[in-house]
């Protein structure tokens, strides 16, 4: 005879039941308080805090996390602050920041207009404005060194117009911080900055002017 775990009550063992007398008592027992604490504690540091809004938390007192930061921007070197991730550039840095691609190289949805490759929405609205109005402007074929990561690229900003360099962006990242420092005085334009040319390209041609890829110089 054997002593049932959870009653105290002595029964008979059998094939699956040897330390509790039934499924009831097998089923219903509990962990000790003690061990309910351990295993509390165990689980709380792999917890995504549910009141942190998606930030890497825990709900364990004793966790430290990263919390209100200073930093220098390494764009125009001066102080700011961050909180929950480490930063290296103030957000509007950041966004008066941006570089160029090659052909084929850009995230948009890219291809041919009239004879003139266009590597995102943001170039074709640019360049059927410009276009439409007679506006003179070329595509850029000079490349200029810049360093990212130790390493040596070759960057090609988009388009020459009245001698001026432009770069049309619609994202940004690390890399196009070195890049927009090896063109001086290159002229960025990000969505903001073409308003006049959406406005009008829509106005004109529709939300998918994107399906004028491809159109054939006429």
């Amino acid at each position: 005879m054997k002593t049932c775990k959870k009653c105290g009550n002595e029964f008979e063992p059998s094939k699956g039941l040897v330390s509790y007398c039934s499924l009831k008592c097998r089923n219903s027992r509990t962990f000790s308080e003690e061990a309910k604490l351990k295993k509390s504690v165990a689980n709380k540091g792999n917890l995504k805090c549910a009141t942190n809004k998606g930030k890497f938390g825990s709900l364990n007192p004793n966790w430290k996390g990263i919390g209100v930061q200073n930093f220098i921007c390494n764009y125009c070197k001066q102080p700011g602050i961050s909180e929950y991730k480490i930063k290296k550039y103030h957000r509007e840095c950041w966004l008066k920041l941006a570089g160029g691609n090659r052909k084929g190289a850009g995230r948009g949805k890219h291809g041919w207009y009239k004879g003139i490759w266009c590597d995102s929405s943001y170039e074709l609205a640019w360049v059927i404005y410009q276009l439409d109005h007679n506006i003179s402007f070329a595509r850029n074929t000079q490349s200029y060194e810049y360093t990212f990561n130790g390493k040596q690229y070759q960057y090609y900003p988009d388009f020459i117009q009245d001698g001026k360099i432009i770069e049309i962006k619609g994202f940004v990242n690390e890399q196009t911080l070195e890049k927009i420092k090896s063109v001086p005085n290159l002229i960025v334009l990000m969505r903001k900055d073409l308003q006049k040319e959406f406005d009008y390209v829509i106005r004109k041609y529709g939300k998918d002017f994107i399906k004028l890829y491809n159109v054939p110089i006429v």
